[in-house]
């Protein structure tokens, strides 16, 4: 099968970029043939996939204005009869299937503060996603939650939204041996004697990290500890003594395994990939309601909490206890990347 994937850019920076690469991967293993289209494009990365790229140069533009050029060229250019499949990760109406991790005016709601600049994104934001839903044939939400944000924000049939909850890379998330879990456990100083939760986050804000370390200020450093890994949008020096950052790391199924819960106690989270990256990596977590992923959570594999406020964490927080998370949970919820590559492949057979 020729299969398209159109995304802003090929790179390791965020929770699209990295089902991205899942899916490349996906349909590479699955003996397809795969062409990813974008205007930013880790040229080293890019080296380790077998697929062909098409890189749209808009170098004369703004940052910000590269994304809506962009858009604007393939809404007019791109041809779909091209491909047996065509997919677009970003607001894209010329492709067959919509992936959709989250619809804008709902993230809008969630923001603290507003001025001129972002309204006036806002709105071309808006426009470039209403002309999305009117032209994919498909549209793939993430979680129920944004299917039911879809079918709030806009006017769209509803039998051509379906929900499909994204796959856990599992070359890179599993569980890892004892030896290298207590290894990583050496590496950033994780003892048994604290309670140590791992927040992983590239954008920090929407991702509840101001509540998280409000929280922290007032737990005992004697029995709590929270690690940041990601983004570098932080203030460093406010940290309190027992919060550490320390960076980006890239084996993150390790980094997972080594600690007791990863927490994401977010304001706006259309689905959250390190909720099930963390237990496929055999950890618990503990997110807010406003996750979408928290849709698969059960008892037996986290908690959920109705808010962020650092008095909801620091209650929950005190009263966490260890879990044992059943292997294979991607297995168990269909996330296997297999699995989810056959489910894309359907929307190309009902489409033909």
């Amino acid at each position: 099968m020729k299969v398209a994937l159109i995304h802003n850019q090929f790179s390791k920076s965020g929770g699209m970029e990295s089902y991205l690469l899942t899916l490349v991967q996906g349909f590479l293993d699955a003996g397809d043939e795969v062409h990813v289209h974008a205007y930013e494009i880790d040229r080293e990365l890019a080296k380790g996939y077998a697929c062909t790229f098409h890189k749209t140069t808009l170098f004369f533009l703004p940052r910000r204005l590269r994304k809506y050029a962009f858009l604007n060229k393939y809404n007019r250019r791109f041809l779909r009869t091209e491909y047996d499949l065509s997919l677009s990760l970003t607001r894209t109406g010329c492709q067959d299937v919509a992936v959709v991790g989250g619809v804008h005016p709902q993230s809008v709601l969630t923001r603290r503060s507003q001025n001129w600049y972002r309204r006036g994104h806002d709105s071309v934001e808006n426009r470039f996603e209403r002309y999305m839903f009117t032209n994919v044939p498909w549209v793939v939400a993430h979680s129920k939650s944004i299917q039911a944000e879809i079918e709030r924000h806009y006017q769209i049939a509803q039998d051509k939204v379906r929900v499909v909850y994204p796959p856990v890379n599992e070359k890179r998330f599993f569980r890892v041996s004892a030896e290298q879990c207590e290894q990583v456990r050496k590496k950033y100083h994780i003892t048994s004697h604290k309670l140590t939760l791992l927040f992983p986050s590239m954008s920090h804000q929407r991702k509840g990290l101001h509540e998280l370390l409000a929280a922290y200020a007032v737990l005992d450093p004697e029995l709590h500890e929270l690690i940041i890994v990601g983004s570098e949008d932080l203030k460093k020096n406010r940290l309190s003594d027992n919060v550490r950052y320390i960076g980006y790391e890239d084996d993150m199924a390790s980094l997972y395994s080594a600690v007791d819960y990863v927490v994401l106690p977010s304001h706006y989270e259309p689905f959250g990939l390190v909720v099930t990256e963390s237990l496929e990596s055999g950890t618990p977590v503990m997110v807010t309601a406003s996750v979408g992923a928290a849709e698969l959570l059960g008892e037996e594999s986290g908690v959920v909490i109705p808010d962020n406020h650092p008095q909801t964490l620091i209650d929950t927080i005190k009263g966490l206890r260890p879990k044992t998370i059943a292997p294979d949970f991607a297995a168990r919820h269909g996330l296997k990347t297999g699995q989810h590559i056959d489910t894309l492949k359907q929307f190309a057979r009902s489409s033909g």
